[in-house]
């Protein structure tokens, strides 16, 4: 490994926290916002998540810790931890696909629509072809009242947003400007829709740690759980404070674990 600085891009749900039955309902230790507040200072400030979640809820959620941040699958980008959140697209869903939206999560029996401002989340517990019939269904209701608009499969979850960005396209954002520029990349990510993070990571010489059996062998360096995630970054938080040397060492040691 170069002895470029490291950053670090994480995602949040699967991740860092454990999946909860609905979005709000997921448990935060003070210990992990200490961890992060370490890792942000170690990296020298290049840490952003990079989440399904509108950066206004990872705000509330890890308060008072802030950072860098990729919302709403790149929807939106938040430069600094004191910057204003831009919006990718200033088009909000119409009032006819929320309509529509509603309409079929009550017919497939999906007990939760998350209305995120800029995109639509349909949470569900179904089966792979009861899920695809959803997914079928809303992607035509899309075609019908939102040309443009898309549905992102993830876990549990039917996402309806404006086609056109990811997490790739955030990442790709804050990988050409300070103080991410130049820096060796790490991302960690536990579903479908972190690998085209992946992909982009690897575009820039980085190293892609997947989380989970849902993405099981995507990844460089492999981790069951998201307390295995939170093990590895307490001990990056520490190599970090001993340079881009070390870090490589740790994360060699852990490939060939």
């Amino acid at each position: 490994m170069t002895q470029r600085p490291v950053s670090l891009f994480l995602d949040v749900d699967g991740t860092l926290l454990d999946y909860a039955p609905h979005p709000d309902a997921v448990v935060v230790a003070a210990s992990l916002v200490d961890l992060l507040d370490g890792l942000h200072a170690a990296s020298g400030g290049r840490l952003a998540f990079v989440s399904g979640r509108a950066i206004e809820s990872l705000d509330r959620l890890f308060e008072p810790f802030r950072s860098v941040a990729v919302g709403l699958h790149g929807l939106e980008l938040r430069r600094r931890a004191d910057a204003p959140v831009e919006r990718a697209a200033d088009v909000d869903p119409p009032p006819a696909l929320h309509a529509e939206i509603a309409r079929l999560a009550a017919e497939h029996r999906a007990p939760l629509v998350e209305d995120k401002g800029a995109a639509i989340a349909v949470h569900h517990r179904l089966a792979a072809p009861a899920m695809q019939a959803l997914r079928r269904d809303l992607q035509l209701a899309c075609e019908r009242h939102a040309p443009g608009w898309t549905v992102l499969r993830g876990r549990q979850v039917l996402e309806v947003k404006p086609d056109g960005t990811t997490k790739a396209s955030g990442v790709d954002r804050l990988m050409l400007e300070p103080p991410f520029a130049g820096s060796l990349p790490l991302a960690f990510g536990d579903d479908v829709t972190d690998l085209d993070m992946f992909d982009a990571i690897r575009r820039h010489g980085g190293t892609a740690v997947a989380v989970g059996r849902r993405i099981a062998g995507s990844g460089d360096l492999q981790l069951d759980a998201p307390g295995e995630s939170l093990a590895l970054l307490a001990e990056l938080r520490e190599a970090l404070r001993g340079g881009a040397a070390r870090v490589g060492d740790l994360l060699r040691s852990r490939a060939h674990a």
